[in-house]
């Protein structure tokens, strides 16, 4: 098995990817971890039990899609509100990507960013199982079991997770992490005021409504 995680920017792909890492049976690969072993994959290498998380900027650009060299799919999604706040708290929102826009505070370029990202979901929805960083963060014993039944694995919930570890396919943002916890979930309920939750409505409101968010 060769696993794919799909995500946008800041949707608690990291976790997951932590998560499926601490698996007897799978070795998880981080952002910049992913990117040698997508290189020997295209070379013909085909590893078994591998968690692939690439950057999400091959998602920008459907023709850099990898997902021939894979044979499951995990598409994780978060409430846009909430990835958004997360990115511009974070050192990692004009690491790719130019500024834009700025409308009541919000940055327009980043919310069309996330609306190409979703595109490689929506056109292939059937492909994806999908997984709520919301259910991974509040109910993770159920989310991983449907999980893990996906992937045809006996289920495995770690109590902790492991320390950061680079060789072991680890990322240095959750290292000083080890549990499971839903702090960050709901946030812009609180942070963002109803001007901004409307700007989220109009450029973003009808992915947002697919992917469940209201």
């Amino acid at each position: 098995m060769r696993l794919l995680i799909g995500y946008s920017m800041r949707s608690g792909s990291t976790l997951l990817q932590h998560v499926l890492g601490h698996h007897s049976k799978l070795r998880s690969f981080s952002d910049l971890s992913s990117i040698p072993m997508l290189a020997s994959l295209t070379l013909g290498w085909r590893p078994q039990n591998i968690v692939l998380k690439p950057l999400d900027l091959i998602y920008l650009y459907p023709q850099l899609s990898p997902a021939g060299l894979f044979d499951k799919f995990v598409w994780l999604s978060r409430d846009p509100r909430d990835s958004y706040l997360s990115t511009v708290d974070s050192s990692y929102a004009y690491l790719f990507w130019p500024r834009g826009e700025q409308q009541c505070g919000i940055d327009i370029g980043l919310l069309e960013r996330w609306k190409r990202v979703y595109q490689a979901y929506f056109e292939h929805k059937d492909q994806w199982h999908k997984v709520r960083y919301e259910d991974l963060v509040e109910r993770p014993e159920q989310t991983l079991d449907a999980l893990y039944a996906y992937l045809g694995l006996d289920a495995e919930i770690p109590q902790r997770l492991q320390n950061f570890s680079l060789l072991s396919g680890g990322d240095y943002k959750l290292a000083q992490q080890d549990r499971i916890h839903s702090a960050s979930a709901g946030r812009f309920e609180s942070e963002l005021s109803a001007e901004q939750l409307q700007i989220f409505e109009q450029h973003i409101g009808e992915e947002m409504r697919a992917l469940g968010y209201r």
